[in-house]
């Protein structure tokens, strides 16, 4: 297979007429020619000096990329043939467009013809219908719990969002509007229960039994800021078994998908659906076209007719909630005239906290983000590990260790325990909180140890933990603060940060406080502390149901959100003239006479640029031989602001985009142009062939 594409390079951008020597030079590795990317439309400015619209800066890609790039074009996985990676619609060919026109011996015209075909390719996808659905669904799985909502789009009696319909058990005291993140799979791995069931089955097994099935929670994080999940991902159940990551989320969106069809069969409606899956705003390319693939899977949608499914960031779905509840409180007044309003929405979740700022507009409603989304991995879980840390000290961390090995039933049920009194747990409580161990962990910590729970309670000496003799372990008020602290300190860093930038200029006049770990008193508390003071702090009513109920307003009006910021650099690996006094000694290449600095970071779209809805950014690449068959471009990620090589710290490869080339008739090499298009949740891509207007065979695939 041909790995890429061919061309020469020269300081002004102008091509020259050595391609094939430049090939040669490095051992026909080369494999790409990528012209400095623009919006299209757009002129693009060389770096190395001045050059009109239909001057191209002919880049190659490194041979370090290559080598790591270019290993799954031949390895492609056998799910891929039922799977294709791809979501991105298929295109038309512009017809309306003479071809007595194209005057193919000037590039001057030869270029313009390629802009048009873009822009109209893009605009005939933008006008696709999307009214076409009857219901739409929202699907929330959260670290900790999960559950789903829905509305019709068409029934003007019914215009409410309707929350998941309980079928099974529940925790009394607890909002019971989801379920738990629990996935039961039997020793075989097949498919057993989900939520309430999984649970409650799990714990009724005897302990030997018990280590054979597979029992998964906070399996959700496992996708988190993680550059390198792909479909060979796993993820440990509680006995420590792996399973693939993919079987796991697939089972886990079958069973809301097959729980809202119940739900909706039962009220005699058979309707088409438009998804939405909402996702943390920290997640990568890679775990959103993961999550994709796993709808597939679980037959949400299929590739053919991806439009069907939305994935959508949690904190912007739950923003869309609050504009939605509150939106004349956002909107500001001033002399009789309505002025936009800005809002921060902080989203605290089991494992994530997630925090995006966007203005509304007065006139429109819609929304534009005003800085890239933030946060991190500080939701409510990091109390349970605080809690952790306090057992593994009382009765040490090699017990814990086994305790949750041989017994992990029990391991959960104390687990269970504690959840309960920290939902419960205040400022204001005078009267300790009430830990229930299981039996299995009293008698086993005896046999262990050779000692009784309670004197190991009394040896770690702290008045705020104690032992009672009914069984019970007593955590004082303040000991359960100590627990909450490290959690709440990093959750107040990560808001000061953002109120604190200098982009904002104190625009900001709301901070929505949602998600499930939000109905803490504790943490409201502590918000109110911090910034009651610059900002409105609203606590929406049912604030763990913000994110499921945005994800349906969004999915009937995808485009009320207009503009965001980006959250990572995206570029190629590329080689360049070597210039001296820029570029590092030890990234020069000499070959075929000519110096090369070799790794440098082509940035397609950088970290916090503002991209409005459907954004497109093209390139246009020429194949090494008319015989070439295929494209393979591998990409690039990073958060850094000073990256400058793919061999820099924090620069991962996040995928690879793939060009199936239409065979040709005539012996003349062509241009393909690439379009990027960023705006939504997931970055998709298309192609034309510039000589004959025809679409070209396009994936971008993060998750190789």
């Amino acid at each position: 297979m041909d790995s890429g594409i061919n061309g020469s390079i020269s300081p002004t951008g102008s091509q020259t007429s050595q391609p094939e020597s430049v090939a040669q030079a490095f051992n026909g590795e080369l494999c790409v020619m990528a012209p400095r990317m623009s919006p299209v439309g757009c002129s693009s400015e060389s770096s190395f000096g001045g050059e009109t619209d239909n001057l191209v800066e002919e880049v190659y890609v490194a041979k370090h990329s290559i080598n790591k790039g270019l290993i799954y074009a031949n390895q492609i996985d056998a799910y891929m043939s039922k799977v294709p990676t791809s979501n991105v619609p298929s295109l038309e060919t512009n017809k309306e467009i003479d071809k007595n026109d194209i005057k193919t011996d000037e590039n001057h015209d030869k270029n313009n013809l390629v802009e048009k075909i873009v822009v109209n390719v893009e605009n005939d996808r933008k006008q696709k219908k999307i009214d076409n659905f009857e219901v739409v669904v929202s699907i929330d799985i959260g670290t900790t719990y999960s559950g789903y909502a829905f509305a019709y789009t068409r029934n003007q009696s019914d215009k409410q969002i309707h929350m998941m319909r309980q079928s099974e058990g529940g925790d009394r005291g607890l909002n019971n509007q989801k379920v738990p993140t629990i996935l039961l799979l039997n020793p075989d791995e097949k498919f057993h229960s989900f939520g309430f069931a999984a649970r409650d089955f799990y714990h009724d097994l005897d302990a030997k039994e018990a280590k054979e099935w597979l029992y998964f929670d906070k399996f959700k994080m496992k996708l988190h800021n993680n550059m390198d999940v792909n479909r060979e991902s796993k993820v440990s159940a509680l006995n420590g078994k792996n399973v693939s990551a993919l079987l796991v989320f697939s089972h886990t969106l079958r069973y809301m998908k097959d729980h809202v069809l119940k739900e909706l069969n039962d009220q005699g409606s058979y309707p088409r659906i438009r998804w939405v899956i909402t996702v943390p705003a920290l997640w990568t390319q890679q775990a959103k076209q993961f999550v994709r693939e796993a709808a597939y899977m679980a037959d949400i949608c299929t590739p053919e007719n991806s439009d069907h499914l939305l994935i959508a960031l949690e904190p912007k779905a739950a923003s869309v909630c609050c504009r939605h509840l509150h939106f004349d409180q956002i909107i500001q007044i001033e002399k009789g005239l309505v002025k936009s309003g800005s809002y921060m929405v902080v989203d605290c979740g089991g494992g994530t906290v997630d925090i995006t700022v966007h203005n509304v507009s007065a006139q429109t409603g819609t929304l534009r983000e005003l800085h890239k989304a933030t946060g991190g991995p500080c939701g409510s879980i990091g109390i349970d590990e605080e809690f952790n840390k306090l057992l593994c000290a009382v009765f040490g961390a090699s017990f814990m260790k086994r305790f949750q090995l041989e017994r992990p039933a029990a391991y959960n049920e104390l687990l269970l325990s504690f959840e309960s009194r920290k939902r419960s747990a205040t400022t204001f409580r005078t009267t300790s909180l009430n830990i229930f161990p299981p039996f299995a962990f009293i008698d086993y910590f005896r046999k262990v140890s050779g000692t009784e729970v309670e004197q190991a309670v009394k040896d770690y000496g702290h008045p705020e933990l104690t032992w009672s003799n009914e069984g019970i372990l007593k955590i004082h008020p303040s000991l359960m603060l100590l627990l909450f602290q490290p959690t709440l300190d990093k959750i107040t860093e990560h808001i000061e940060a953002v109120l604190s930038s200098r982009r904002l200029d104190d625009a900001i006049s709301y901070l929505f406080l949602v998600g499930g770990f939000s109905e803490s008193q504790i943490l409201q508390e502590a918000i109110k502390d911090h910034f009651s003071n610059r900002v409105h702090i609203i606590i929406p009513q049912a604030v763990s149901l913000s994110v499921l109920k945005g994800g349906v307003l969004y999915g009937l009006n995808p485009s009320v959100v207009t503009s965001r910021r980006v959250t990572h650099t995206y570029g190629l690996g590329v080689v360049k003239p070597f210039l001296n006094g820029i570029h590092p000694i030890d990234k020069l290449v000499i070959r075929g006479g000519q110096r090369w600095c070799v790794d440098v970071l082509e940035r397609l779209i950088e970290s916090g640029q503002a991209v409005s809805l459907g954004q497109v950014v093209s390139k246009k690449y020429t194949p090494a031989s008319i015989q070439q068959s295929e494209i393979v471009l591998p990409v690039y990620a990073t958060v850094s602001k000073n990256a400058q090589f793919i061999t820099d710290p924090n620069v991962h490869k996040c995928g690879q985009l793939r060009l199936k080339l239409p065979q040709q008739k005539d012996i003349k090499l062509r241009e393909i142009v690439v379009s990027l298009v960023f705006g939504g949740t997931e970055v998709s891509a298309f192609a034309v062939d510039s000589a004959t207007g025809e679409s070209v065979q396009t994936v971008l695939d993060f998750t190789s």
